[in-house]
């Protein structure tokens, strides 16, 4: 037994451990989830009695002190009731609308794998597959000659092991290796003895494959990392030693069809974009180890629900349940009309408030409800803002976040390339690259449909009342979405120069 696990602190921990587990692997209870329904019916229950049996009774009374007039009363209650009917009416839409659960739209089936010389991959249950800094990596090559060659090669791989005597006799080269965004130069193998023990035992340690100096987080991230990214490639055996490239060399100068040497990088200042390179359409990297389906597009597991979400967006706990691809669009209703109830009330209420005299412990009955009111107006005000940018974007919430990653990336590299007074520098080299590849936002966003009315479409239909009421159903499957054509077929994002004619 390890020293650890006899120590009290070991057991606590383990057991703390496995308390997690457990509680990631069920979902909330019920009475958790809908819990925030019952809150917000209280809310506006209160505001509505504030407003309606306090303040517009007042004014029909004429009592209090009020100098409204009636008829401005009424025009507040009716105003007031039509805004409470429609944010009701689309509370209740998305509340009862079930955001699709993807296991009815498939059946249950094993883990797929892919056959790479008959050895099995098991993919990462994760739709993004390995995160994009741990895609930018920097691999380092050696070699094991106690490791023998079974069977027979093709005429590649011999024409290969010939290519790499012919560069290794060249002389070393590092320049041949591009510096790519989140990458750092390799280093020699023999400066692993000048950077301690740690590294050099690294160098000194014999294998055959091909190992990465970031480290991977954990095995499933490391299990992902087997996928081929193209079938096609011609074999490659694992027993050929990839020799390291010195500035200098004939391999440095040779130039490409494109005018830029192959040890140079697509931009002048040595660092290039590079996108994660997951193949996310795969069935491997789409595979959800608790609901055992193979999720369908753009699904994504909720460990709140416990199951796979079609579109899934986030867990909002204020409507009890998931926003998905059946329910966003009555989201989107619920949070315009909350949106304009909450500051409908807030500023009539904080005008009528002034015209009351103070006194009396009903008084304060009108500040809590404006203090309420304005709160909430906050938040409908950004929920809303930010799914109507996610619509016109036809993004999600956790898609959008692997997006905003990808530029905080590459502001870090920016940061660590340049100077903090270099902008131009900067700001040419985002345009370089959004020339070589597009926009990440757009270009750059597979679900992209080439126009933000064709986006918006997508989620709130054609029909401009859909847009506003909350009336109609989701425009599509949930299920069936097309895939940005400057995406390959796996779901990796290609270089424009890769683009049909008609998208450059």
């Amino acid at each position: 037994m390890a020293s650890r696990d006899r120590t009290c602190c070991g057991v606590i921990e383990d057991a703390q451990l496995e308390a997690r587990k457990r509680r990631a692997s069920r979902p909330q209870p019920w009475i958790v989830r809908k819990f925030a329904i019952g809150l917000f019916f209280a809310v506006v229950g209160y505001v509505s009695y504030v407003y309606i049996g306090r303040v517009c009774e007042r004014i029909f009374a004429r009592d209090g002190g009020v100098t409204a007039s009636i008829p401005v009363g009424v025009v507040f209650l009716v105003i007031y009731s039509v805004l409470l009917l429609l944010t009701l009416w689309s509370y209740a839409k998305v509340v009862l609308t079930s955001p699709g659960v993807a296991r009815d739209f498939t059946n249950r089936t094993e883990r797929p794998t892919y056959d790479r010389d008959g050895h099995p991959s098991h993919m990462t249950s994760d739709l993004r597959g390995v995160p994009y800094d741990q895609e930018s990596t920097v691999h380092t090559y050696t070699s094991d000659h106690h490791q023998h060659i079974q069977g027979s090669r093709t005429q590649s791989s011999f024409t290969l092991q010939r290519d790499l005597r012919t560069s290794l006799s060249s002389g070393p080269s590092e320049s041949a290796l591009p510096r790519t965004v989140g990458t750092a130069i390799p280093q020699h193998p023999n400066a692993g003895h000048h950077r301690g023990s740690s590294q050099a035992t690294n160098h000194s340690m014999p294998s055959h494959h091909i190992t990465n100096t970031n480290a991977i987080r954990s095995p499933e991230e490391a299990r992902v990392r087997d996928v081929l990214v193209n079938p096609e490639a011609p074999y490659v055996p694992d027993s050929i030693a990839l020799p390291p490239i010195h500035a200098g060399s004939t391999r440095s100068r040779r130039r490409e069809p494109n005018g830029v040497g192959s040890g140079q990088s697509r931009n002048v200042n040595g660092i290039s974009r590079r996108p994660p390179a997951t193949p996310i359409l795969l069935p491997e990297n789409r595979y959800c180890s608790r609901c055992k389906i193979v999720k369908p597009y753009r699904a994504h597991h909720c460990r709140a629900c416990g199951t796979c979400v079609l579109r899934y967006d986030h867990h909002c706990p204020w409507i009890g349940q998931c926003v998905g691809a059946l329910n966003q669009k009555f989201f989107i209703n619920f949070l315009f009309w909350g949106s304009v109830s909450c500051w409908w009330t807030f500023g009539s209420l904080l005008g009528i408030y002034r015209k009351y005299l103070p006194g009396g412990a009903s008084a304060l009955e009108i500040p809590i409800a404006i203090a309420l009111v304005g709160l909430f107006g906050f938040f409908f005000i950004g929920l809303l803002t930010t799914q109507i940018h996610l619509a016109l974007n036809n993004q999600t919430t956790v898609e959008s976040m692997y997006a905003k990653a990808m530029r905080e990336r590459e502001q870090v590299v920016l940061a660590r390339e340049f100077q903090w007074w270099q902008f131009g520098a900067k700001q040419r080299t985002r345009r370089r690259w959004d020339q070589e590849w597009g926009r990440i936002g757009k270009e750059g966003n597979i679900w992209w449909l080439g126009s933000y009315r064709a986006n918006w479409e997508a989620v709130m239909g054609k029909n401009v009342w859909w847009w506003l009421l909350p009336v109609g159903r989701c425009p599509d499957d949930g299920v069936n979405y097309p895939v940005n054509p400057r995406f390959d077929s796996q779901g990796r994002w290609r270089r424009r120069e890769e683009w049909s004619e008609e998208l450059r």
